[in-house]
């Protein structure tokens, strides 16, 4: 995940990604038959450690090459379709819940019986399985797992300034008066990113009234009922309290949100379990350390994002499987590409994953805390892993138009051109538009 983080930075700030390997895949002329060597070509835009991967998985199967090419997330989904409908195309491809799954699943290999002759689904994330079905079909399986509803914290501003960390609005505008006093800003948050933008009201709406708008999106319940709204209030509260420091509309979550945490500039972020490596790790740190030039030098903790509502318990965790691996239905190298798959997914890509402080989707892989910063963060890397097998929901709209829509009306109120009530119409119009 470290390296993970490096991606996402890279990715965030426009950097491009360099393109590896060779083409082949599902017309590739290396493919030959499921007993002799065999070339499987590996698309992804965010693999973990791929130089190892590669390497374990080609000495366990010395019949098996496996050929990778990195793109850059824009460019994989410019390319993917493409690739999956033609004969250059991947033969094990990289899935994201959501839109990536309702577009790309048609044109990959059902798992479904594979998976069943490798041990079935006792041992994995449910929720890593579910969001990477598509009309009832098992398209990936997970490579690991993560969740929002999380702000992470400067413990050692906390800690000077002698300040608790909040459980609710009221509590944390206190804490921010605090912060705030001493020279820091209180919530670093990227609002130019509708998808950070996006987590932050999951977290709201997820405390308010616990799983309503996973039946608003799916077309059972309506944006514009008392719950949503308040939650949209509450999201507009950030900005007018000042929890959020004003210019925050013209900042991206990477890098300059993530920055301002990192350089003590803020004392909160709000974020989810990708950004645990990245700022508890030792190699995380250093990681991080190259995208600022102040020196690193503070105690980072996670806690949930405090609850909007006095009295209200905060939201659980929001999320599902980060990304996941995918064959595709034109490849003439299944038998190979499905050891690779179930290598990324079941067998030792899951301790790389582990390793790199990822949050594997098999249960009883462990992650790794032998490179925490401080000792706090063990219990606090354990804790985000067991929340992981309780999630509220998903994460990612399923609906491409429909996360426009929510990302648009967040955008307006927090810039102050439209209140709650008028941008929540404006979301119901749109879900009440989609075909589901």
């Amino acid at each position: 995940m470290t390296r993970r983080l490096a991606a996402a930075i890279a990715a965030a700030t426009g950097s491009a990604l360099l393109l590896a390997g060779c083409v082949g895949g599902s017309g590739g002329a290396d493919a030959t038959t499921a007993d002799g060597p065999q070339t499987v070509t590996w698309w992804t835009w965010n693999a973990i450690s791929p130089d190892d991967t590669i390497k374990q998985f080609e000495d366990a199967n010395p019949n098996i090459t496996v050929d990778y090419k990195l793109y850059s997330y824009s460019d994989y989904v410019t390319a993917i379709r493409t690739g999956l409908t033609s004969s250059d195309g991947p033969d094990v491809f990289q899935l994201q819940p959501g839109d990536l799954v309702t577009n790309l699943g048609p044109l990959a290999l059902p798992l479904d019986d594979d998976l069943a002759a490798n041990g079935g689904t006792d041992n994995i994330n449910a929720a890593g399985l579910a969001q990477l079905q598509l009309d009832g079909k098992q398209v990936a399986l997970p490579s690991y797992m993560s969740g929002a509803g999380l702000i992470y914290y400067n413990a050692s501003i906390l800690d000077q300034l002698g300040v608790s960390v909040p459980k609710n609005f009221d509590e944390w505008k206190a804490a921010c008066a605090t912060i705030e006093a001493a020279g820091y800003d209180c919530l670093a948050h990227g609002a130019k990113d509708a998808w950070a933008n996006t987590d932050v009201y999951l977290s709201l709406i997820n405390s308010i009234d616990p799983g309503i708008v996973y039946d608003a999106i799916e077309g059972k319940a309506d944006w514009t009922g008392d719950s949503f709204i308040q939650a949209m209030q509450a999201w507009s509260d950030l900005f007018t309290s000042g929890i959020i420091p004003s210019g925050s509309t013209a900042a991206a979550e990477y890098p300059d949100a993530f920055g301002d945490l990192l350089t003590k500039k803020a004392a909160f972020i709000a974020l989810g379990t990708w950004n645990t490596p990245g700022t508890m790790t030792k190699e995380g740190i250093e990681v991080s350390q190259g995208t600022v030039t102040e020196p690193i030098d503070s105690v980072y903790l996670s806690a949930p994002f405090p609850a909007p509502v006095t009295g209200d318990e905060p939201t659980g965790l929001f999320g599902g499987p980060d990304n996941g691996w995918a064959v595709s239905a034109k490849s003439d190298a299944q038998t190979a590409a499905l050891k690779f798959l179930n290598f990324l997914s079941l067998g030792g890509g899951q301790n790389i994953q582990a390793a790199n402080g990822n949050f594997p989707a098999v249960l009883d892989v462990p992650v790794a805390t032998d490179d925490v910063i401080d000792q706090r963060q063990v219990a606090d890397i354990e804790k985000q892993q067991s929340d992981l097998q309780n999630l509220v929901g998903a994460r990612q709209l399923p609906y491409a138009d429909l996360s426009t829509a929510l990302g648009d009306a967040l955008s307006a109120v927090a810039a102050g051109t439209a209140s709650p009530a008028d941008a929540m119409a404006q979301v119901q119009a749109v879900s009440a538009s989609l075909s589901r």
